[in-house]
């Protein structure tokens, strides 16, 4: 689309959101996805900036103007208005800019989409996948959810799966609307046109497709399809056509109820050790840094922390890091920065003076790393060791082109393996690399996953369950379609899922990997958790799971990405059910519509000394296991700080609590 566009962000009600559902917001990530639209000439983000500050820096990079939206009253966004009528001015003034992007969640921007449509305009809207009204949805000509527009890996869960249901629906109603007319074979781009028309939130990047075309493909037991002067055209799966040539799906059919990228998640056949090797590192996000740009940026972390110990947070020095790149006219977001940092951050490279670990926390360097190479070492050992965690054997050769571009530099895979076995971090026996433990799960003797190993060791496995890793995976996908309407139900599914693929890795069955295990693990907690606080109204028996839970999802975890959706209700309850525990009334805590930070305001702050003391204990008992998610929530309480004086204090307190942790 070569039109040029207009970009509207409702920059206070999807930060927000981001802080809510523990995003890191990248807005060149959402800029480079709409630059591919068209030339976008307008570009203009609506906030209290004084609120927003650490988010300027990015913005003003992207050439994006600041609306400052002064705060006047407290839980109000009160960007509408203003983005409303700044819109409709220029799209009255303007006549050349075809396409407007809306950029909220907010339903109270769907008379201004439907308005501009009237007027001629193609309307794109942008909003996050759970906060999003259907009537702004409804009101666009086309909507795409935000986390897909900011490129986040899709997984599997009960929602996406009813989403990839309706979506095969409606290929078989927009197929069935152009039989109606006449219209087919019908080309696959006006199909997909009139699908949109239907549902402005189709999209089949939603489920993992680049193209629409190969989402078509994975769904040939629905559509038929032909090739017509080198086009793709699509008709019901019955259709015979003249003059057309039948077009052969790349790939084997995919099962009818559950297609495509999403389902191979759970559903591959076995992989190659070469791309169970990519999966591994894309699930690290640093599929895309070359070799260069990788050991450029790490260099320049190394200069900076030995000039400039403890002078600056890591998220100050990326941010520096991004201005100078661009000053010397090279492009690299501060997201692609961050990952890289993460690789260090993970190997423990990084001193924070006695502080939490945290982006926001002055940082130094360890004393052990003296030069650039020890810091490069110590972060490109972090494949290595996910690779060692998952389970996999070492391919030398592979995993040299993968990491340095040539086969050749095995002795550059050894020289990490050392690192890694000289700090203790894997071991050599049974002529394998493993993680250091007392048997092929590491982390069976971890004290907050004992009771996931005490569960998982009674399970008798029924004799008509085939064991192997093909039959946990096809228990882990009905447990998670389970879990939304039985908790039991989905505990017991998960629970011998987890025995299934325990056993495979004990034995050393080919594709058996840690990685996956441990996500079977946390979703079982989290089922276990929701059974004993909300059906059994067990919520001390609870806690453990919750605890177990927040153990394995850890913020430097590729668990973090895939677990995601599950921290916000996970930490929601675990602090909510301290009241409950003490049969203290906390419906009108609004648990369905706040946020953990809004909960742990409401607990430490609450009249009851008992629940101030029972929500010290098991915040403390948290920030021994996860301090990365206390951060997080200390984050979003500053954010509010102006508005709701009560949530600084009790950022305080929970700062407090970190430091006692830190120091015990």
């Amino acid at each position: 689309m070569d039109d040029q566009i207009a970009i509207f962000i409702d920059f206070e009600n999807v930060a927000l959101w981001a802080e809510r559902e523990f995003y890191d917001f990248e807005i060149t990530a959402l800029m480079e996805h709409l630059h591919s639209r068209g030339p976008a000439v307008v570009k203009r983000a609506y906030a209290d900036w004084a609120r927003f500050s650490r988010y300027r820096e990015a913005m003003m990079t992207n050439s994006i103007d600041l609306i400052q939206i002064f705060s006047t009253r407290s839980g109000k966004n009160r960007a509408d208005i203003r983005m409303s009528i700044d819109a409709f001015e220029i799209a009255l003034t303007r006549p050349q800019i075809k396409t407007f992007v809306i950029v909220s969640g907010d339903s109270d921007f769907s008379p201004l989409a439907a308005k501009l449509r009237e007027y001629g305009k193609y309307t794109i809207g942008i909003g996050p996948r759970g906060i999003t009204h259907d009537l702004l949805v409804r009101s666009c000509d086309e909507f795409i959810y935000l986390e897909t527009a900011l490129g986040e890996t899709v997984d599997l869960d009960e929602q996406s799966c009813v989403e990839i249901e309706e979506a095969r629906e409606l290929l078989k109603k927009a197929l069935h609307a152009h039989g109606q007319r006449g219209n087919l074979p019908v080309l696959a781009t006006r199909l997909k046109r009139t699908m949109l028309l239907m549902n402005p939130a189709f999209n089949e990047a939603n489920f993992g497709y680049a193209q629409f075309n190969n989402w078509l493909e994975d769904n040939c037991d629905l559509a038929r399809l032909f090739l017509k002067e080198m086009q793709l055209y699509a008709a019901p799966e019955d259709f015979e056509a003249e003059g057309y040539i039948a077009a052969t799906p790349s790939g084997e059919q995919k099962p009818a109820t559950l297609a495509g990228p999403l389902a191979d998640r759970l559903l591959a056949p076995r992989m190659s050790l070469d791309d169970q090797y990519k999966q591994v590192f894309a699930r690290l996000k640093m599929t895309q840094v070359d070799l260069a740009t990788r050991r450029d940026v790490l260099r320049d972390i190394y200069r900076e922390l030995r000039d400039h110990p403890g002078e600056a947070s890591m998220d100050e020095l990326l941010d520096n890091l991004e201005e100078r790149y661009l000053a010397q006219g090279i492009i690299r977001s501060k997201s692609t920065l961050r990952e890289i940092s993460q690789l260090a951050f993970r190997q423990g490279a990084f001193d924070y003076l006695g502080q939490p670990a945290s982006p926001y926390t002055r940082v130094s360097l360890v004393d052990e790393i003296d030069s650039e190479a020890d810091l490069i070492l110590r972060a490109e050992s972090d494949f290595i060791n996910a690779v060692v965690r998952s389970g996999l054997e070492i391919d030398f050769g592979e995993l040299a082109y993968l990491l340095m571009n040539d086969r050749n530099q095995e002795d550059g895979i050894h020289a990490l393996l050392d690192d890694l076995e000289n700090r203790g971090m894997i071991v050599y026996e049974d002529d394998r690399y493993m993680l250091p433990g007392a048997s092929h799960v590491p982390f069976v003797d971890e004290p907050a996953l004992r009771i996931l190993a005490r569960d998982i060791e009674e399970v008798i496995i029924p004799e008509s369950v085939r064991p192997g890793v093909e039959s946990a995976r096809t228990l882990a996908k009905k447990a998670m379609l389970q879990r939304s309407q039985d908790f039991a139900a989905s505990s017991s599914t998960y629970l011998l899922a987890c025995r299934l693929q325990w056993d495979a890795v004990e034995r050393g069955e080919e594709g058996a990997t840690l990685d996956d295990l441990r996500w079977y693990m946390a979703s079982y907690a989290s089922a276990i958790a929701g059974k004993l606080s909300q059906v059994n109204r067990d919520y001390a028996g609870a806690r453990p799971y919750y605890l177990a839970f927040f153990a394995l999802v850890q913020e430097e975890d590729p668990l973090w990405a895939r677990m995601r959706g599950l921290i916000n209700p996970m930490l929601a309850y675990y602090w909510s059910n301290t009241g409950r525990e003490l049969d203290i009334n906390v419906s009108a805590w609004n648990l369905n519509m706040s946020s953990p930070a809004q909960i742990a305001v409401y607990a430490a702050t609450h009249s009851n000394p008992d629940l101030r003391k029972l929500w010290h204990k098991i915040t403390s008992d948290l920030a021994q296991i996860n301090p990365g998610v206390l951060q997080r929530i200390v984050n979003q309480l500053m954010l509010n700080k102006v508005d709701h004086p009560e949530n600084a204090r009790v950022a305080e307190q929970i700062d407090e609590i970190l430091m006692e942790s830190s120091l015990a």
